[in-house]
């Protein structure tokens, strides 16, 4: 070997050692960086095989392809139905490559939709169980693992928006139930005030404990049960102390007493209910209140515009909590990803949903667990049309003209005329009527809006059979009852009235009409029947249907004797049916 080429290799080699021990110096740093930015997992896995443990060791750098196969193996096992296997392969595989959020929202919709519905809907506390691990994963531990993966946050929110606050599950209702009465009493009396409050108050026990009078109280409680030493559990044991105070020593019970209407125990109780809402639920008061702002409600009429608290009891507001989060974290402004656009639209349809079906009521039954109704909110009008319009906008930027959202809001502003209206909010229902016409003008909007109304309903009833007529009759009726017997006397008398408009309009435009129409029976017995149903609903508690049976007979003793003489005329129509057949 020459002396050149001698002396091109020793400096190459020297050039590469330079290289090497300069790349040696910043591995420290590197390490050090990745760790701050969570992207280091030493997580051993637990309840493996120990095939599958010893392959993780071994392969040490090559575990990307025992996830691999874990992750085919997983599919197949879904495909074949085998969802409990599924969830065990999921979990090693989140152990193994914590980042990767496909396999987050693999096995939080597998236990949220797949393991739920295969228990019997008989099973409703073991199908809640599983719809609870499913957002739980996500919110409490995939988000946390992967805070900038939209897709994650979506999900979680989708799941409060379809799963527990949509009808496709058998068990819904008892999803609904379960969620209200878990957030119920973390939300004082939903005022704006009280989100302030939760706002303000101290996020951890060591700093609630610096005010004097919260630190005596709590002192009163340790000497009265040793339970409350331990400072970890402090919290878990008073809500627990607040729900179930037999599981604790009377003088602990008796500390509450003393201590009952005192600013310190108002404090304390705040402060729990933050710490609750923060540690337990990962929602954070303050930005609750920002979506209250944002979102929440207006009184009709309201001259100031004052926004109320969304209903935090509701599923959707879960949902705009999360999916809002995720456009916040996440998104990406100008640059609309297929995720994005679906988490923007949850915020979107989830206001919607809370303007149809936003009111929860719960009434509490002799047996099992309480009734749960849910009522439109129409409060939430303007939130919706505000939204929606700044929809229209945001995508006209992006994407051109969206017809799909134009057309939606045309028809959504046509319906909310005729519901105000009809619920006797003739004021709204004109400005409503007036935007319309601004912002769509054509023809038929034109109307005065008595005549457009009364147009809406005569096209609705045209396009209904005479069987969907008459179910949307029993239906208003039934919710006039429902209102009448928990003392919403204005809400009954306006479904009633819509009920009887129905009738009217259907009579007049179609008494002469020859055709297949089976006409509709007269409106006192279809008003009758409607009462018949709610009372021997089982659906109802019994108190209430009792409630309006006793309400009618003092408060309208006029109806009630029209209702009994219709239960005559049934009673008799009975009789000669029976009659009738026994002669054939």
């Amino acid at each position: 070997m020459r002396w050149r080429d001698r002396l091109i290799w020793f400096s190459c080699l020297l050039v590469g050692a330079a290289l090497l021990f300069g790349a040696s110096t910043r591995l420290d740093n590197i390490n050090n960086a990745r760790e701050e930015m969570n992207l280091v997992s030493n997580e051993a896995l637990e309840n493996a095989p120990p095939s599958l443990a010893f392959t993780t060791v071994a392969m040490g750098a090559f575990r990307g392809l025992v996830v691999d196969i874990l992750w085919m193996r997983a599919d197949k096992l879904k495909e074949e139905g085998q969802f409990f296997d599924a969830k065990q392969l999921a979990e090693w595989i989140t152990t193994l490559q914590p980042r990767f959020a496909s396999v987050w929202e693999f096995q939080a919709w597998n236990m949220a939709y797949n393991i739920s519905v295969a228990c019997p809907a008989s099973e409703w506390e073991e199908r809640w169980k599983w719809v609870r691990n499913g957002y739980e994963l996500l919110r409490d531990k995939g988000i946390d693992y992967n805070p900038e993966e939209i897709s994650l946050y979506r999900q979680l929110a989708w799941i409060f928006q379809h799963k527990i606050g949509g009808i496709a599950d058998d068990c819904n209702k008892h999803y609904k139930r379960e969620l209200a009465l878990a957030m119920r009493p973390l939300l004082g009396d939903m005022s704006r005030d009280y989100f302030a409050m939760l706002a303000a108050a101290p996020e951890d026990v060591e700093s609630i404990l610096k005010d004097e009078e919260v630190a005596q109280f709590v002192e009163f409680l340790r000497k009265a049960d040793p339970a409350f030493a331990d400072v970890e559990k402090l919290v878990d044991n008073y809500r627990t102390l607040r729900e179930m105070p037999s599981r604790f020593t009377e003088d602990a019970a008796l500390v509450l007493e003393d201590y009952d209407d005192s600013e310190a125990l108002a404090k304390f109780d705040v402060f729990v209910n933050a710490y609750t809402l923060r540690n337990e639920w990962k929602m954070d008061p303050a930005r609750m209140d920002r979506l209250n702002e944002k979102y929440g409600p207006v009184e009709i009429g309201s001259e100031d515009g004052e926004r109320l608290s969304l209903n935090w009891e509701h599923p959707d507001a879960h949902a705009i909590y999360w999916a809002e989060l995720g456009l916040e974290k996440a998104g990406t402004p100008g640059e609309l990803s297929i995720d994005e656009k679906n988490t923007d639209r949850i915020v979107f349809h989830s206001l919607q949903n809370l303007f149809r079906n936003g009111k929860i009521f719960m009434y509490s039954v002799p047996e099992g667990p309480a009734s749960i109704f849910t009522r439109p909110d129409m409060r939430m009008f303007d939130t919706c049309n505000r939204v929606w319009q700044e929809k229209i906008l945001k995508y006209e930027e992006l994407e051109g003209k969206p017809r799909g959202l134009d057309t939606g809001h045309k028809n959504f502003l046509v319906n909310a005329v005729v519901s105000f209206y009809h619920m006797g909010h003739k004021a709204k229902a004109l400005k409503i009527h007036r935007e319309l016409n601004r912002l769509y003008p054509r023809e038929e909007h034109r109307q005065p809006l008595d005549i457009f109304v009364r147009k809406q309903l005569v096209e609705t009833v045209k396009s209904y059979s005479i069987k969907d007529i008459h179910e949307m009759l029993m239906g208003s009726l039934r919710e006039a009852y429902f209102r009448y017997a928990v003392g919403d006397d204005d809400e009954a008398y306006k479904n009633e009235k819509w009920a009887k408009d129905i009738y009217g309009i259907f009579a007049k435009e179609f008494h002469t009409e020859e055709v297949d129409r089976v006409t509709l029976p007269p409106f006192e017995k279809i008003r009758y029947l409607a009462f018949l149903d709610f009372l021997n609903d089982p659906g109802y508690p019994e108190y209430m249907r009792e409630s309006l049976l006793n309400r009618v007979k003092l408060e309208r003793p006029e109806l009630f004797e029209k209702l009994s003489d219709q239960h005559e005329d049934f009673i008799k129509e009975l009789q000669q049916q029976e009659e009738a057949g026994a002669a054939s």
